[in-house]
């Protein structure tokens, strides 16, 4: 299937699609400035998506196979099942999919979001080496000069 992990600021993913083919593909999405992270049949998963875009209809699907992630704009995750009810998780960290307890039990002795995916891709075959991350809230990556709107260089050291 795949493996989705969050805390109450970031959620990560492996891009990894099987059943078939196998492809990358994005598995997080921004809805109203939320992370939605999503596994089991994409397309599902892709239809779940479109309905929390747009919550006036719900997707008609025959036995729908999926669960989905969500960490809200103020840093709390909710568990999605294809009821299309969420239930709120009261713990700091969560993690779904085939790897999902594998990345959790990594997340518990300390590793990092990414590295948590890395260590379920290693025994999960349906998990992806190549990872995926979104922040909440993203920081810059260098202070922008006010005039010219350009990244400061740093100083030189005499």
């Amino acid at each position: 299937m795949t493996t989705i992990v969050a805390n109450r600021t970031a959620m990560a993913a492996d891009r990894r699609i099987s059943g078939g083919l196998i492809f990358q593909t994005a598995k997080l999405f921004r809805v109203q400035g939320a992370i939605i992270g999503v596994a089991g049949d994409m397309q599902h998963c892709l239809k779940f998506i479109e309905w929390r875009k747009n919550p006036d209809t719900k997707p008609a699907m025959a036995e729908p196979e999926f669960e989905a992630l969500e960490l809200t704009a103020c840093g709390q995750l909710l568990w999605w099942g294809p009821e299309f009810i969420a239930l709120p998780i009261d713990g700091d960290a969560y993690a779904i999919g085939s790897g999902g307890p594998i990345a959790l039990g990594a997340m518990e002795m300390g590793a990092s979001l990414q590295k948590a995916i890395a260590i379920a891709a290693k025994w999960d075959c349906k998990t992806g080496p190549t990872t995926q991350l979104m922040r909440l809230h993203s920081r810059p990556i260098a202070r922008a000069n006010t005039v010219t709107n350009k990244p400061q260089k740093k100083a030189k050291e005499e």
